[in-house]
């Protein structure tokens, strides 16, 4: 397993490109083994120079992140608006195009709240959405599906997802767990996602949870971090795990890597 950091949480406590790279140098020169970076699709167009140096400096490995709803420019992949189906085909081809630039293996996408149809429509549409765009992804890319934290969305549960990938039959669709995600939607920390998809998940999302509410750092909170790194051990799971901190402190990066590097 290897612990990365997710970039558009810290973007929204950032107020320019040079306090990102910044932020991110004080990082990663107290922690020489954090490679893994996930970059919001929204972010590249000012971003892409700087995340360009740093791979090639220090052989960074790149995931992409959909521009979804919870943003300022709102994408859909689970609406049945006409105006919203062509956005979302366009924001997918756009962060595939960008996968392939910083060589990133993993695109993620939310499947958010159905809009103007049932869950089985907004599943059909998101299914069209992979279908339609798998062809454009190099031989070992894979667009993951991260699990979405209440019942109001179309896919929230483990049993849920495994109805839905059975759908695709060329491996080029995974599963992204998102840690805080899965609390909010049980209200529990059992961990069922793990135990149920098991290989089918290739990118995991984490962060501090308070009354089931996520990206706090791993600090504040009562993720356990042991049954957690725990449940991950059990499946083999060695790819990685993403933090989703909101935070203008690097210290609390650091201190939330040093946590978790204790289980692993």
């Amino acid at each position: 397993m290897r612990v990365g950091i997710g970039i558009r949480p810290i973007v929204s406590s950032l107020k320019k490109v040079e306090d990102l790279e910044e932020f991110l140098e004080a990082i990663f020169v107290e922690m020489a083994d954090f490679k893994d970076i996930e970059v919001h699709s929204d972010n590249l167009d000012n971003f892409e120079i700087i995340l360009l140096k740093l791979a090639k400096r220090s052989g960074f490995r790149f995931s992409i992140h959909c521009i979804h709803m919870c943003m300022k420019h709102k994408i859909n992949f689970c609406s049945a608006v006409s105006k919203d189906i062509k956005n979302a085909d366009a924001e997918l081809k756009k962060s595939i195009e960008y996968a392939k630039k910083l060589n990133a293996k993993y695109i993620i996408l939310h499947p958010d709240i159905p809009k103007k149809c049932s869950k089985k429509k907004a599943l059909e549409i998101l299914e069209q959405h992979l279908k339609t765009n798998m062809k454009l992804l190099n031989k070992n890319q894979k667009i993951l599906i991260e699990n979405m934290p209440g019942e109001e969305y179309a896919l929230s549960t483990p049993e849920e997802f495994k109805i839905f990938l059975r759908r695709f039959s060329d491996k080029k669709v995974g599963v992204c767990w998102d840690v805080g995600h899965e609390i909010g939607r049980f209200k529990n920390q059992e961990f069922r996602f793990p135990k149920e998809l098991k290989e089918k998940i290739k990118e995991v999302h984490v962060s501090g949870v308070k009354n089931f509410k996520d990206h706090y750092p791993l600090t504040v909170g009562n993720l356990n971090l042991k049954r957690f790194i725990k449940s991950l051990k059990k499946i083999g799971y060695k790819g990685a795990i993403i933090f989703e901190i909101i935070t203008d402190n690097p210290f609390e990066i650091i201190n939330s890597k040093q946590m978790i590097d204790k289980f692993i």
